[in-house]
């Protein structure tokens, strides 16, 4: 709830910094044209990435220590599996090829005054890869491997942003991954995410053979 909290509070902002843009905007009489004519613009753009930060935030949830999925992988032929990755009511079928799996889940540290306030850090599914044992047919692959869960383009996608500008002062771009876990029929996983990471723990027989092949 609370990243649907903040993407709220960043929508009504948004919303708020349009309403007084085209209500006061233009009685600015004492600014020269071209100043007002920025002031609006500037406000206009300030008001978009706002709400574009809105609709991205609502996308992440707060880490707990606890199980937030399963996922799950079925063969469909020479190499090729379907991986059914389910969590939060919602599930997600992709296709994946290869021998090895791995998952990547962005993280949103949050530090400084946003620290104190008492926010707490987020996740969100970024995208699960395909990887070959044979080091050419991974090359011949290559980011044909990825499937992914998260849909953001990079202009717009807050994690993105916060990993470029390094701002750690106030929220830091970080990440989980489970890497080089066998690509096995009919594995079940459950998904534990905690603090410090992700860790996969084997539902069934198929799962645990996996796992000790790590």
């Amino acid at each position: 709830m609370q990243f649907y909290g903040l993407a709220l509070i960043a929508a009504v902002v948004a919303g708020l910094l349009v309403l007084l843009i085209l209500r006061y905007g233009w009685r600015l009489r004492w600014l020269a044209g071209w100043l007002q004519g920025n002031l609006l613009l500037l406000g206009l753009l300030l008001a978009t990435a706002v709400g574009l930060l809105a609709w991205d935030l609502q996308y992440f949830k707060v880490i707990e220590a606890r199980t937030v999925g399963t996922l799950s992988f079925s063969k469909v032929g020479e190499q090729q599996y379907e991986a059914v990755l389910t969590g939060a009511g919602e599930e997600q079928r992709v296709r994946l090829a290869g021998d090895l799996w791995e998952l990547e889940v962005q993280v949103l540290r949050w530090h400084g005054l946003a620290n104190l306030i008492g926010l707490q850090d987020g996740y969100r599914m970024h995208r699960l890869l395909g990887r070959y044992l044979a080091l050419e047919q991974q090359r011949d692959a290559g980011e044909a491997l990825a499937a992914n869960f998260n849909h953001a383009p990079p202009w717009r996608d807050i994690w993105d942003w916060a990993d470029r500008l390094e701002a750690r002062e106030l929220v830091q771009a970080d990440a989980f991954e489970v890497r080089f876990v066998p690509l096995v029929d009919g594995a079940r996983f459950a998904l534990e995410i905690g603090p410090t990471g992700l860790t996969p723990e084997p539902l069934n027989a198929q799962a645990r053979a996996a796992m000790k092949g790590l």
